[in-house]
């Protein structure tokens, strides 16, 4: 692939490879998997003994946020993709979270692979490959979001190989029936991600691809021919508005979706996705002579893809305030690529020391994140991710799941608060049957009937309950209740560690050292 390469570029491209592969897979499995990985573990495991994305487990049914993605107890609101793209990890793993998340993080390997090679065939020198590899070594979000068990690995990697074919690849019919699989499986794998990069990826054809190749007749058939009946299959059997989401699904006003779309773009940036100053200058910068295609293309892409993503989205805004950023994470790629390009573009006729200085204050800082808007300190955060992955700190589902292994009885039942911490629990404590998941009156829906009373609330006491930090004086004040009435509980055990799963993906939920002189 790179047999004309200098020894320099391969230097390069092994070197960032390598580090790649240690930010993608050291400690992979040192964390619990949280609530929404279990909701991709469970019904994988079930393609993989069923064939459909069955949500029960066990004697366990996964039923989160009162069942809002679940028709005849299966999931029928997400794309199917990563389940099956997952399946025989699960089936085989017996529960090991490494296994479960490697292929999502040899996914992230693919694609740091794809970008290097889209350098390479771009004829980049090697500063500004040098600059790009310190982009991509210093995305710590890039490497979080290929750790873990979610549609976002497959998603990125579909993207990212959707814009490499639509870019280098000579165009032949075998070209648009790639491109036409690649968006296939964008589409399986996140309905509003696949509408954003297709949004994006039109209208940098319509204003600068268009002059690099036509696209007729014949071309369109092999392109859309194979995409409309097989988007009709798949929305068909995993149609989000066939379940509850139909009727909780937000109603945005045109004002709230602007707000969204800011949102979308303030979020990019609170995360480090890329710095957003230097996103909007780009375009200026343009203008004043440093005539590089990216400094346009990607800009407008980036703006589209959120303006898309803000239009489609059915997140609450009167309720949330801040963006549903993983639906970006997509963007995170072409967010290196447009500043690294931009970093090289200024620093040309300046000494290389110096340049890569500069490259590492951008990406591998805050500076021109969240420092730079008053909301964060300065500090490094791939050398916090670094720190944390030396000494990872306490999460709060492995040792819960390992006293209910001990201690509780095999069918015994445990009632989970917050509600949303109930799947860890199941997926890595699955002897406990987890309870209260619906309403009471739900269980005249015929999904539900047949359904033991156990899951619904007030019906059958449980045996336990496992309370997560503030959610504590909420069962405070029931059990003073209960106990007028006769049903007592006692307190069995307190876990000493904090209780907020503080590890998912994006950085403004995350901590990267332990929280201590907790209450």
């Amino acid at each position: 692939m790179f047999k004309t390469a200098s020894i320099t570029t391969l230097l390069i491209v092994g070197l960032t490879l390598a580090a790649s592969c240690f930010l993608l897979f050291f400690r992979l499995s040192c964390y619990a998997l949280w609530d929404d990985e279990v909701g991709l573990a469970i019904p994988a495991n079930q393609v993989w003994l069923t064939g459909k994305t069955s949500v029960v487990c066990g004697e366990n049914i996964m039923l989160p946020r009162e069942g809002i993605i679940v028709k005849d107890l299966k999931d029928k609101a997400n794309p199917p993709l990563p389940a099956f793209f997952l399946a025989p990890f699960a089936g085989l793993s017996d529960r090991n979270v490494f296994l479960l998340r490697f292929p999502f993080a040899f996914c992230g390997l693919v694609c740091v692979g794809l970008l290097l090679y889209g350098a390479f065939l771009s004829k980049a020198p090697p500063r500004l490959l040098v600059i790009l590899s310190l982009g991509i070594i210093g995305n710590v979000s890039f490497f979080l979001y290929f750790r873990q068990v979610r549609y976002y690995a497959t998603a990125i990697l579909l993207s990212i190989a959707t814009a490499f074919v639509y870019l280098f690849v000579k165009k032949t019919p075998a070209t648009f029936l790639v491109l036409a699989l690649l968006l296939s499986g964008v589409f399986a794998s996140n309905y509003m991600i696949f509408s954003a990069l297709a949004a994006a990826l039109f209208f940098d054809y319509v204003i600068w691809q268009k002059n690099e190749f036509k696209l007729n007749w014949a071309d369109s058939v092999l392109l859309f021919a194979p995409l409309l009946p097989f988007f009709g299959l798949v929305f068909l059997g995993w149609n989000p508005y066939a379940t509850a989401i139909k009727a909780q699904a937000s109603i945005n006003t045109f004002s709230d979706r602007a707000t969204l779309f800011w949102w979308n773009l303030r979020d990019l940036n609170a995360n480090e996705f890329g710095s957003l100053c230097l996103l909007l200058l780009s375009p200026l910068i343009y203008s004043f002579g440093i005539k590089n295609p990216w400094l346009l293309r990607g800009p407008l892409a980036v703006i589209v893809y959120c303006l898309v993503l803000a239009l489609v989205s059915p997140q609450p805004v009167n309720i949330t305030s801040v963006a549903d950023v993983r639906y970006a994470s997509p963007l995170i790629p072409l967010l290196i690529i447009i500043i690294a390009v931009l970093i090289w573009k200024l620093t040309e006729k300046i000494n290389l020391g110096l340049a890569l200085g500069i490259a590492a204050l951008v990406f591998w800082t805050n500076l021109l994140h969240t420092a730079l808007w008053f909301q964060d300190k300065p500090h490094s955060t791939i050398l916090n991710y670094l720190r944390e992955l030396v000494s990872p700190p306490a999460e709060p589902f492995t040792p819960t799941a390992t006293w209910i292994q001990q201690h509780v009885q095999k069918g015994q039942s445990i009632w989970v608060l917050p509600e949303y911490m109930t799947y860890p629990l199941m997926f890595h404590a699955p002897k406990a049957v987890y309870a209260w998941q619906l309403r009471p009156e739900q269980k005249q829906e015929e999904q539900y009937k047949n359904l033991p009373a156990v899951h619904f609330k007030g019906l059958v006491p449980p045996d336990f309950i496992v309370v997560f930090g503030p959610s504590v004086q909420q069962i405070r004040q029931l059990i003073g209740q209960w106990s007028m009435q006769g049903l007592r509980y006692q307190e069995v055990t307190r876990l000493m560690t904090f209780w907020k799963d503080l590890y998912r993906p994006e950085l403004f939920w995350r901590t990267f050292k332990p929280i201590e002189n907790f209450d």
